[in-house]
């Protein structure tokens, strides 16, 4: 399978390319890096985190997960069967939640991915 995981903790990709072995994954640490990846391939699975660039419990909006969740809202043709937001902040996973209703919610995925 073809994996795409966006999150900007290091020791998190590591976590997910260690329970991932056997799969191609890209990883990304920002929004706009994402969507550049989801514009040009195709993907099974994307992981979505919501707070990104170090920062914790942040309003959604530009910068975040949520700017990736509303883009592939607005670009279904690029959506792939299975998004799964991991993140830890239940307002923002939420948010995402509200615009792709197709996605899970389950925060610390990378420790219980089984694919």
């Amino acid at each position: 399978m073809k994996i795409l995981i966006l999150d900007d903790d290091q020791n998190r990709h590591k976590i997910f390319a260690q329970k991932l072995i056997g799969h191609e994954v890209v990883h990304t640490y920002t929004a706009m890096a994402t969507i550049a990846h989801l514009k040009n391939d195709t993907f099974d699975y994307v992981f979505l985190d919501h707070d990104l660039g170090g920062k914790v419990f942040v309003e959604s909006g530009e910068k975040t997960g949520f700017q990736v969740a509303e883009w592939l809202s607005h670009n279904v043709k690029h959506q792939p069967t299975n998004i799964i937001i991991h993140s830890f902040n239940p307002v923002g996973a939420q948010n995402m939640k509200n615009v792709l209703p197709n996605a899970q919610i389950i925060p610390g995925a990378w420790d219980r991915i089984q694919l």
